[in-house]
């Protein structure tokens, strides 16, 4: 599952990172092995899209999640538009060419001057102006990636939620049975004189106590499962899925350090702001030869009686503007810049810290809740359900050791479903696959 996700982020990687406007970008299809290649679509995607199918494993729903996300379309008309700007960037601007009739006044022919102009301040300043049309078309990129990764880890997030909500009704279930069943034992040993009415009315407030939990459980599984289709791209179809892949449950493998050297390499939020850091640092630039602007330069042409013709230069006065605005706004948009990037660092760091602490205590809880704590449970059992078919002891105890065998399965679900989340949020707050990322660097420098 993890190698499938990893392929489609490199897809879009490899399909959205362009160093300019004027290189295609890559086959994202070969890149990633698909069937069909993740496009732009020029069109609205439909309200529903065909459906899936009964049996979901988790690559099948991302790679279908990343294929029908609205999000990601939008970000991706984002990416085209920054290459229109790209490759505008690049465009001579056009000619002035102007012609004046001049009539003597006491008659005779006409006197023509024509003039054939071009920004001379618009060229000297397409270079930079080229960079930082290429810095924003790559923040874009940037940014589509950062919605990819929401899109996958939104999926996941839901798919195992459900997946684990499922079981948890069950479990529920067969909770309220037991529970219905100690019940009728609490109740018939009442009758004969062999109970109190305290452990009748126990058991009846655990009773209501055990339907109200299994009734939000549903309600918790039902929306999942709205959802989940609703990232499927079919909001109206089918939320009784079959979900064939189970919840992971793996501790980090590599320790902190490494997990935040990956996040700070890889993470799209960072990329996104160094770029538009770099975009608003040409605009400095830029704003630094405001002075030039409307400057142009030609050639001038007067035809009376005969032609003359000589070049001619238009530089604007500096009397009142002389930029001095330009370039304090321009500064303040790049002094903003640099902190908005210090901001998503920490938050980053933040982020990885919080979601590896996490995953390596609850993938540890859910280990000792799945290892020890429900074969001791089922241990408990074995030992109750001998003692009453040997006539040692009535059902009660038995049905309680089962009943708290229920609940040990049931926080090792929850563990499990919270170990996995972690998981989720670990792989992006680090951009996507860290542990790759680190143990091809580990690689290269040996």
């Amino acid at each position: 599952m993890l190698k499938k996700t990893c392929y489609i982020l490199s897809a879009l990687g490899l399909g959205l990172s362009v160093s300019c406007a004027t290189h295609p970008s890559p086959d994202i299809r070969a890149a990633a092995g698909l069937a069909d290649a993740v496009q732009f679509r020029t069109e609205s995607l439909p309200t529903d899209a065909p459906p899936i199918g009964k049996a979901l494993d988790l690559p099948a729903a991302i790679e279908r999640a990343v294929r029908q996300s609205p999000t990601l379309q939008a970000a991706l008309a984002e990416v085209r538009v920054a290459q229109a700007d790209a490759r505008q960037s690049r465009l001579l601007p056009n000619p002035v060419l102007s012609v004046v009739f001049r009539y003597p006044k006491g008659g005779g022919s006409p006197v023509t001057e024509t003039g054939l102009t071009a920004d001379l301040a618009a060229t000297l300043q397409m270079p930079r102006r080229n960079r930082a049309a290429d810095n924003q078309l790559r923040a874009a990129s940037a940014q589509a990636i950062a919605a990819a990764l929401d899109v996958i880890a939104d999926m996941e997030k839901t798919y195992h939620t459900a997946n684990a909500l499922r079981q948890e009704v069950a479990l529920l279930g067969q909770d309220a049975g037991h529970v219905d069943r100690l019940l009728q034992i609490a109740r018939h040993r009442f009758d004969a004189g062999e109970a109190s009415r305290l452990d009748v009315a126990t058991l009846e407030a655990r009773q209501s106590e055990t339907r109200i939990d299994l009734q939000e459980c549903r309600l918790k599984l039902v929306r999942e499962q709205v959802t989940l289709a609703r990232l499927l791209g079919q909001p109206s179809g089918d939320t009784d899925l079959q979900l064939t892949t189970p919840l992971p449950v793996t501790a980090p493998i590599l320790p902190e350090s490494d997990w935040l050297a990956a996040a700070l390499h890889n993470r799209p939020e960072i990329q996104v702001d160094r770029w538009q850091l770099a975009a608003l640092e040409d605009g400095r630039a830029l704003a630094r030869l405001a002075l030039l602007e409307s400057t142009a330069a030609g050639l001038d042409t007067e035809r009376e009686g005969d032609w003359s013709l000589g070049p001619s230069l238009t530089v604007p006065l500096p009397l009142f503007d002389w930029g001095q605005a330009r370039r304090a706004k321009a500064r303040a948009l790049a002094i903003g810049a640099r902190h908005r990037l210090t901001q998503t660092v920490r938050r980053t760091v933040q982020e990885v810290r919080q979601a590896h602490a996490a995953q390596a205590k609850l993938a540890a809880a859910a280990a000792q809740a799945r290892e020890q704590l429900t074969p001791l449970q089922q241990q408990r059992v074995d030992l109750a359900r001998a003692v009453y078919e040997s006539g040692q002891s009535g059902i009660t105890p038995l049905l309680l050791a089962e009943l708290d065998l229920q609940k040990a399965r049931l926080r090792s679900v929850q563990l499990e479903l919270r170990a996995a989340v972690a998981a989720i949020e670990l792989r992006r707050a680090s951009g996507g696959d860290g542990i790759n990322f680190k143990t091809k660097t580990r690689t290269q420098k040996q």
